[in-house]
């Protein structure tokens, strides 16, 4: 280790100012790991956030000797100069672990710099499990805390950022290392698909009754409203029950399910005389106009043969299975979704533990900000197996280019997020941003300019109570795989 500067006044237990050294500028960088040895006791491991560079003779408020011979292009004295940087305390270390520092950190107390061929990890405690390595270090791989896998994790970041690329090459090999099995729904069906074997298509897939019900009413403008959009949602799905439609074509299945439907209706809305009443006839025009907005395209969605019990029997075997989503409207993906997952919630429900985790991509699409139609289901549904996966072993894992508001995800379901990793993220996101950072020091500004590939580790799975920058490689086999593919 280096010697780097000492600990200037008003310092407290939990943030200090350091003084650098002469020269030591050009060496520590933001996000540098230090060591402080408290005069008042103990060994307190911080990281450096936040640099200052001071100059007194050179203040642009006021005259000076300094600003004068600035402003005709010549060099101001630096003997006043002096630079520095705030450190936010990761813990007391001095029983070989990280403790909470209770003691006030005595100014001029030295600091000295981690360099390469230290290991400040080795303060964290043994954990199995590492994911990317530290910053630009990379023989300091990151711990992770394996317990809190369940409690779901939020990956974000813009387009660009590196999210697939992280899930690909540490995310995914993490959690397989965990002992779970994935299983990804890769929505536009390039950034996962290619990149494992044995994927499936959605088409491939049974939907159940109630995926199918809400698709095709989804997809027909709910028949209409109110009680009319009530009682066709009732009529469809007793034209469902006997399954019969499924052995047939898309146009006939179609035509079938239509001609059913068409004497429910005419059965259960005749008078006296036999004739169908007014509201039978109201009933029937919805259902002619509702199934012209259906194309028989979206009945070949729903007659998959795949059922969930065969996807997770597939998965159990492959161990990473990916769904292709690519293949159909928004309303078809989230019915295919919703299919699987209701089976999933079923199995939690009869207290099976499933150790399954689920990859989600473009998670907005599934939870937005503000749901309507089909995404209120989906919604519900990814809040409902969060609150099961923590006790029956299913981990969510969310991906999205925004974290809050219109560009991010819903925040019911974002509170159950105890893990995120966050990588450069959208103007938008800066007053989010400020809130989950507001006690580590993190700018957000520096959110915006983060390099592809570097995300910030925040939440229960970081053995650190404070977010680590991290980063990770990717071998050369596989930066070729990516140009080839691309």
């Amino acid at each position: 280790m280096k010697n780097i500067g000492i600990v200037a006044s008003h310092a407290t237990e939990s943030r200090v100012t350091i003084i650098l050294n002469e020269g030591m500028e050009k060496e520590v960088e933001s996000e540098s790991l230090v060591l402080v040895e408290n005069k008042n006791g103990g060994k307190i491991l911080a990281v450096c956030r936040s640099g200052i560079g001071i100059n007194d003779v050179l203040r642009a408020t006021t005259y000076s000797p300094g600003v004068a011979y600035a402003k005709t292009g010549r060099q101001p004295s630096t003997a006043k100069e002096f630079f520095g940087f705030n450190l936010v305390i990761i813990g007391d270390v001095s029983r070989g672990k990280i403790e909470q520092n209770k003691r006030i950190i005595a100014p001029t107390s030295p600091v000295k710099l981690f360099e390469k061929y230290d290991d400040p990890f080795s303060y964290f405690g043994f954990h199995k499990l590492k994911i990317g390595h530290y910053k630009d270090v990379i023989n300091w791989q990151v711990p992770v805390r394996e317990e809190y896998i369940p409690f779901h994790i939020g990956v974000f970041g813009v387009t660009g950022s590196g999210k697939s690329f992280f899930c690909r090459y540490e995310l995914i090999p993490l959690l397989r290392n965990a002992g779970y099995d994935v299983l990804v729904f890769d929505w536009k069906g390039s950034d996962y698909t290619p990149y494992f074997e044995g994927s499936i298509s959605m088409r491939d897939i049974e939907m159940d009754d109630e995926a199918i019900i809400s698709f095709l009413c989804s997809k027909a403008g709910n028949f209409g409203s109110g009680k009319i959009a009530d009682t066709m949602k009732g009529y469809l799905e007793e034209a469902l029950a006997d399954g019969e439609w499924r052995s047939h074509s898309p146009e006939e299945a179609k035509r079938l399910l239509y001609s059913r439907v068409a004497r429910i209706i005419e059965d259960e809305n005749r008078d006296k005389q036999g004739n169908v009443t007014q509201w039978g006839r109201l009933y029937l025009r919805r259902l002619e106009k509702g199934f012209k907005r259906i194309s028989v395209e979206d009945f070949a969605t729903i007659l998959g043969k795949m059922g969930p019990e065969q996807i997770l029997e597939r998965l159990r075997q492959q161990h990473i299975l990916v769904i292709d989503m690519s293949l159909g409207s928004k309303e078809q993906k989230l019915s295919v979704f919703l299919s699987i997952t209701r089976y999933l919630k079923d199995l939690m429900e009869k207290k099976n533990r499933l150790n399954i985790a689920l990859l989600i991509d473009e998670a907005p699409q599934y939870c937005p900000y503000s749901p309507r139609d089909l995404e209120e289901e989906t919604t519900e549904m990814i809040t409902s197996l969060c609150a099961l996966g923590r006790t029956y072993g299913l981990s969510i894992i969310l991906l999205s280019q925004g974290i809050a508001g219109e560009i991010g995800i819903n925040a019911a379901v974002r509170r159950n997020l105890n893990t995120q990793f966050i990588g450069r993220i959208h103007p938008l996101d800066l007053e989010e941003a400020a809130k989950l950072f507001a006690m580590s020091g993190v700018d957000p500004e520096n959110l915006l300019r983060l390099p592809e590939g570097y995300f910030y580790f925040v939440g229960k799975m970081n053995p650190s109570p404070v977010p680590l920058l991290l980063s990770f490689q990717i071998k050369e086999e596989e930066k070729v795989g990516r140009s080839t593919r691309a």
